[in-house]
């Protein structure tokens, strides 16, 4: 598959620059034509900057890219100009909000929503844009799609303002959509049909997906390949199935077993102790050495960097066997 996304050490921070908090630090991946990658992570992990900082949304003041690379098919979007990203928005690249209550205009109607991103993008006219709209909306599957056209965001429903962001971040065929917990506050049932949703469209349009979510039964369903972040650091990377099946952080093994399970007889749900640490008290050495049940002195002096434990399958972890060197 064609590499579409490369992101090379990619750094955010937040703050002036004598008392920056580092947020995103040193972040490698790519995204391949065709595939879907899973970023994964508790809460405050940087996943989310990570994705908004692709569409350079990053507000700033007070946050900034302070470092790296994002090269989309080879153009630096970290350097590109405001008028560049406008054009490469909602039309190479889309983004799926996790809140799509905040993301839509409260009071603007649904189909002149949709309709604005094809007039802008493609120039098309208000009665070609409103007649796609119209099919945008029954692509989703949203029910009575012609009255919808004339609702306020307000009158939907969340799992029916969700398939309308959705069909916003189509209209143009995108390469890449990113999705940043599309099925946060959506119940269980309409967050399986989004999921399938994405997942139909995905293979349709031969679209590459980058999915934000800390919710590792949705990563098993739909993704390719998976990157577990911690911190503002990623810790390790793989298959989904690799990494699934042959966990090799402890921060990954332990967000595995939190899972609930009828498989696995527990009394009570297992969670990771403690909490993910401030951005202005990060600790030293390896991030997750205050929370890891294998923490060793070395974990609190060296910062581990990613290294091969499988076949395209990388961990960034001191207590495991072979580690030789860190970075």
């Amino acid at each position: 598959m064609a590499e579409l996304l490369r992101i090379e050490n990619l750094r955010v921070v937040f703050g002036p620059a004598r008392r920056e908090q580092v947020a995103v630090d040193g972040v490698s991946l790519s995204l391949s034509s065709g595939e879907v990658l899973g970023v994964v992570g508790e809460s405050g992990c940087g996943k989310s900057l990570t994705a908004l900082s692709i569409l350079r949304l990053i507000p700033d003041p007070p946050g900034r890219i302070a470092g790296g690379r994002i090269l989309l098919r080879g153009q630096d979007l970290a350097s590109a100009s405001e008028s560049e990203m406008n054009r490469i928005r909602g039309k190479q690249i889309s983004m799926i909000f996790q809140e799509p209550m905040t993301a839509l205009n409260p009071v603007i109607r649904v189909g002149e929503q949709i309709a604005e991103t094809l007039r802008i993008h493609e120039g098309a006219s208000r009665a070609e844009a409103r007649e796609r709209s119209l099919h945008l909306l029954e692509r989703v599957g949203l029910s009575n799609p012609r009255q919808r056209l004339d609702q306020y965001p307000h009158e939907l429903s969340g799992g029916m303002r969700q398939r309308v962001m959705i069909a916003i971040a189509l209209a143009c065929r995108p390469q890449i959509l990113i999705a940043d917990e599309p099925t946060t506050a959506l119940d269980v049932t309409i967050q399986a049909q989004i999921l399938l949703l994405l997942r139909d469209l995905q293979r349709e349009l031969g679209m590459a997906v980058m999915l934000i979510t800390h919710d590792l039964g949705v990563v098993a369903q739909v993704v390719d390949r998976v990157v577990v972040m911690y911190a503002g650091r990623i810790v390790e990377e793989g298959a989904v199935q690799d990494v699934f099946e042959r966990p090799s952080h402890p921060y990954t093994r332990l967000l595995l077993q939190s899972i609930p399970s009828i498989d696995r007889q527990q009394d009570r749900l297992q969670a990771i102790p403690g909490m993910v640490p401030s951005l202005s008290r990060l600790p030293p050495g390896c991030r997750f050495h205050p929370r890891c049940p294998q923490a060793r002195a070395a974990c609190r002096e060296q910062a581990p960097a990613l290294f091969e434990v499988g076949i395209r399958h990388q961990a960034a972890c001191i207590a495991l066997n072979g580690y030789r060197h860190a970075g």
